[in-house]
């Protein structure tokens, strides 16, 4: 994910928010953007912590690569790998 996808998915929630007649209707029509925008940071904050989870794994793989045994093109073959689907 780049900062570009994390920005239009928050804008997006924040659009449908705007455009909600829930939202018009609410109490406080600005607390309610802000819980959508909150929720909508922590949508991207739970993807972003998947994609660093995923690279640590991905590096304690590589470190316990035995030199004598394996070589550069293994090490490559971890990080190419795709397993996750953001």
């Amino acid at each position: 994910m780049n900062k570009d996808q994390a920005y239009h998915q928050i804008a997006l929630a924040c659009l449908k928010a705007l455009r909600t007649p829930a939202g018009a209707s609410a109490e406080d029509p600005i607390k309610e953007l802000y819980s959508v925008i909150d929720n909508a940071f922590d949508s991207q904050f739970a993807l972003l912590v998947a994609e660093l989870e995923d690279s640590k794994h991905r590096l304690n793989l590589i470190q316990q690569l035995d030199p004598q045994r394996h070589t550069l093109a293994d090490a490559q073959a971890i990080i190419q790998h795709n397993g996750t689907a953001h």
